[in-house]
């Protein structure tokens, strides 16, 4: 515990003597506590202050200054935090945080005549479950009309590739084929988290490009919550 922690908020009489360390103990102000064990056991008891609303602290182990609500302790002064995957990795819950909401975006499919791939599935693997978004499928043509004129999805995107093709077949005729590839799918969860805990996240790959044809765009993957 630092210098200023106290374990308990104590009530004082009229005509008590306070020693040193009590009035050292009102000048800090705000009461300050090593951890939510010490401050929750810190009011309440035998000679200690009633805990009520309007009631502010400051903790240690998270560095947040609070006020109590009435029926429980709120950060003041939060701030919203991303943490943007655009790859595969791992994230590292912060101190203090207990709640997150991720979105996620799976990959787009590819497109071509032939042999287009799917995009990959994006997620976040919370404790209480895994999140996902399936990538979208690809689009294939025909080996008549070899795509022409190709767009790749975006990177981090989660589009498919499109693409068009004009065919002239002979008769004299002329047949438009149109490759349109799926989008990904886009999700939106939250879910408790525990602090210092490491949370798995999957960022989709785009689809493959088919043959003479485009790949879809890769997904990403944003974590939102608030410290």
């Amino acid at each position: 515990m630092g210098l200023n922690a106290q374990t308990a908020v104590p009530v004082f009489t009229a005509g008590q003597v306070l020693t040193a360390a009590q009035v050292t103990q009102i000048n800090t102000g705000i009461p300050v506590f090593a951890t939510t064990t010490t401050r929750d056991a810190a009011f309440g008891g035998s000679g200690e202050k009633t805990l009520a609303q309007g009631q502010f602290c400051y903790l240690e182990s998270t560095g947040k200054l609070q006020v109590y609500s009435g029926s429980s302790w709120l950060n003041v002064g939060t701030s919203t935090n991303v943490a943007a995957f655009t790859a595969s990795g791992t994230w590292t819950v912060p101190a203090g945080v207990t709640y997150a909401v991720a979105t996620i975006l799976g990959g787009g499919g590819g497109a071509g005549a032939a042999s287009s791939g799917t995009g990959g599935t994006s997620s976040v693997a919370f404790a209480g479950g895994t999140v996902s978004a399936t990538g979208g499928t690809g689009q294939n043509g025909t080996t008549n009309a070899t795509p022409t004129a190709m767009v790749a999805g975006t990177t981090n995107s989660g589009q498919g590739a499109v693409g068009m093709n004009v065919w002239d077949g002979g008769s004299g005729a002329r047949q438009i084929f149109v490759y349109n590839a799926k989008d990904g799918a886009r999700i939106t969860a939250g879910a408790a988290v525990t602090p210092a805990a490491s949370i798995t996240v999957t960022v989709g790959s785009g689809g493959a490009a088919g043959t003479s044809g485009a790949a879809g765009g890769s997904g990403y993957v944003f974590i939102t919550y608030e410290v």
